[in-house]
């Protein structure tokens, strides 16, 4: 072998070391590249997910506030009572009967206590059924307990009276 080919043989040896070198390197680079960007790629898919949950909480969060509304609506506030018994009275003149209340009484249990209702319902059969059952059935939470029908006789017509214990949902004056 003459001495060109032997330098023109350790040179390109030498290049093809050196490129296999820079590749190596170039490809190591590369690599490290391609794990940053899987990480990366990782942490967006679990902040997306996390974005998703958090939206997704505060859609719960507002249904929940217009059911919890929607719920309150059918409690008395406290500070109501008096003119909600008013409207009671009024319901049963509406009725043609007449509705007195006999008693009141609280049973706190937090936000959501009760109120026992007792109440004397006068006037004809129709006007007494047809007064329960407005006052049962009415916007807002409210059970018979007991129920006592009683008649009194009078010339030419009968005139009934019901005695009636509810229990009222009320709402504390709390917000």
């Amino acid at each position: 072998m003459n001495r060109a080919s032997l330098i023109q043989l350790v040179v390109a040896l030498v290049v093809f070391i050196a490129v296999l070198g820079i590749y190596g390197f170039w490809y190591s680079l590369v690599g490290k590249a391609s794990v940053e960007a899987a990480a990366l790629s990782e942490e967006i898919r679990t902040k997306s997910q996390d974005s998703a949950r958090v939206a997704a909480a505060k859609v719960a969060l507002e249904s929940l506030a217009e059911d919890e509304a929607a719920m309150r609506a059918y409690l008395v506030r406290e500070q109501d009572i008096v003119p909600f018994l008013g409207t009671l009275e009024d319901t049963g003149a509406s009725l043609g009967a007449g509705v007195e209340v006999v008693s009141v009484s609280a049973e706190p249990r937090g936000e959501r206590s009760q109120l026992q209702l007792s109440l004397k319902i006068t006037g004809s059969f129709d006007a007494v059924l047809r007064t329960l059952g407005a006052i049962e059935y009415g916007p807002y939470d409210s059970a018979i307990q007991s129920v006592t029908f009683d008649t009194v006789p009078t010339e030419g017509s009968s005139s009934w009276t019901a005695a009636a214990t509810f229990t009222l949902g009320t709402q504390s004056e709390k917000p």
